[in-house]
């Protein structure tokens, strides 16, 4: 399991990865294999980036795992829409502050808690390793998918 103090610099890691992406990410409108660009993915990662303390406590009570794909596609859609007008240096300042706040949560958390295996949708394992799919594979896989050219010509 992942300890607690390597999912802190972890979480850290990533929110400066993804805004270091986003920085050097010339077309934010640049369309994705789905149904947003490359600035909605950076937006994303900004909405859910300092969410830890309100993700952390509902591991135990299986909210989570009763949540649909289309009502999380239907939350991702209006925190996305609802950063639409901030600007690029915006969603990056949040991108680091929101990490930097969950990682400071994170911080706080008690280590024989962290390793409690909780099930969550396809997922059954301690919770820091569920928090560190949501805040570091997340964030850099969303990242990377925004700002990734391939093939380069």
């Amino acid at each position: 399991m992942i300890s607690k103090q390597e999912l802190v610099d972890g979480i850290r890691f990533a929110g400066r990865r993804a805004a270091a992406a986003a920085e050097r990410t010339k077309d934010w409108d640049h369309q994705l294999g789905h149904q947003w660009t490359s600035g909605d993915a950076y937006r994303h990662i900004a909405a859910v980036a300092g969410g830890a303390s309100q993700i952390y406590p509902l591991l135990d009570a299986g909210v989570l795992s009763g949540l649909g794909a289309d009502r999380i596609a239907q939350n991702n859609a209006a925190a996305i829409e609802g950063l639409k007008g901030k600007s690029r240096e915006e969603i990056i300042a949040a991108i680091i502050q929101g990490h930097d706040t969950s990682a400071d949560y994170v911080a706080t958390l008690d280590e024989a808690d962290l390793a409690k295996v909780v099930k969550l949708g396809g997922y059954e394992m301690e919770k820091a390793e569920i928090l560190a799919q949501i805040w570091i594979h997340h964030t850099i896989a969303h990242a990377y998918e925004a700002s990734a050219r391939w093939p380069i010509t």
